[in-house]
């Protein structure tokens, strides 16, 4: 069944993943059997999962693949009843955020634009743990829309999504450059929504948010990303002085040279996520994924995250301190 899979994986959509994500067959063959999930077991997971997906009648026929259904498994270790409540959240996610996940063309000038100034950059190799580390930076001042860089974030995410092994998330954000403009487009609105979709699309486990050169006036923003995560994510929220901290969490060899470490450059790496997201293939799948939409109309329960909105769908409002 292993072989199998490797087999079915859209060699398109994977394109370069040893290089983005130094991800191999054997990664993934590690899990399943750190898991204890057997050949057969995995089938059997897998088609449970499809025939449940096929009954629905809201979800979109013929459009969740093995792929996806692997990598949201690894996610979730494998607990069946929690990858199918990210996968039905995955589907349903355009209705509350089509300025996020819709139209998404790589080669629009924004996103062009955004894509090759390197916001986002996730690291190829993996901490020891088996985390995956990634950096969100602004190298230079620089009057950006944080919308825009919002659905590019999630552009890369999803091709994380569709190939990547990690168990955990470590992610850097280092705002020396952040402007206050830059910060007051972080509306609580908008952190809703990121956070929804981390938590109940994405799914991935938060092992630390690590803040470096924080501005006083973003104080209140991580403050309403608090009262967003659950109380045990919140406490892995982390604010540092000096980039330097860090090195006692993170070896240098997974770091890039801009941050000390002996990886490439951000830059280098900017270059590959370019050329992977701005391929035929990738173009064509975020274009197709317009119509991958869930029919509201014809849902027969709740979803489990209904409860993170207002009685009228909309996102909860918060109290801000």
């Amino acid at each position: 069944m292993f072989e199998e899979l490797e087999e079915e994986r859209n060699s398109e959509l994977s394109q370069n993943v040893t290089k983005l994500l130094n991800v191999t067959a054997d990664d993934r063959r590690y899990i399943f059997k750190h898991n204890n999930i057997s050949p057969k077991g995995l089938q059997d997971i897998i088609l449970s999962i499809e025939e449940w997906y096929e009954k629905q009648p809201h979800l979109p026929k013929g459009q969740l693949s093995r792929q996806m259904i692997v990598q949201h498994l690894i996610l979730k270790a494998f607990k069946i009843e929690e990858v199918k409540d990210k996968i039905d959240n995955w589907m349903s996610a355009k209705h509350k955020m089509p300025e996020i996940l819709m139209n998404r063309d790589p080669f629009s000038p924004t996103i062009d634009k955004y894509l090759r100034f390197g916001f986002y950059i996730t690291m190829p190799k993996k901490t020891p743990l088996n985390h995956r580390l990634s950096f969100f930076r602004v190298k230079e001042p620089f009057e950006y829309d944080v919308l825009e860089v919002v659905k590019l974030c999630y552009m890369i995410v999803e091709y994380r999504i569709l190939n990547d092994a990690a168990q955990g998330e470590q992610w850097i954000f280092d705002l020396a450059n952040v402007t206050f403009h830059n910060s007051v487009q972080m509306t609580p609105t908008l952190l809703s929504k990121i956070v929804y979709y981390i938590r109940f699309c994405f799914g991935a486990k938060i092992k630390g948010l690590h803040f470096v050169n924080v501005p006083t006036f973003v104080a209140p923003i991580i403050n309403i990303l608090k009262k967003l995560m659950k109380p045990k994510v919140a406490k892995r929220i982390y604010l540092y002085q000096k980039f330097e901290e860090l090195y006692e969490l993170f070896p240098k060899n997974i770091l890039p040279v801009e941050y000390g470490g002996y990886e490439r450059s951000c830059d280098e790496i900017t270059d590959d996520w370019v050329a992977t997201l701005q391929s035929d293939a990738w173009r064509k799948y975020f274009a197709e994924q317009d119509k991958v939409i869930s029919d509201e109309s014809k849902r027969t329960h709740f979803l489990s995250s209904d409860d993170f909105f207002g009685c009228n769908g909309s996102f909860r409002k918060l109290e801000v301190d």
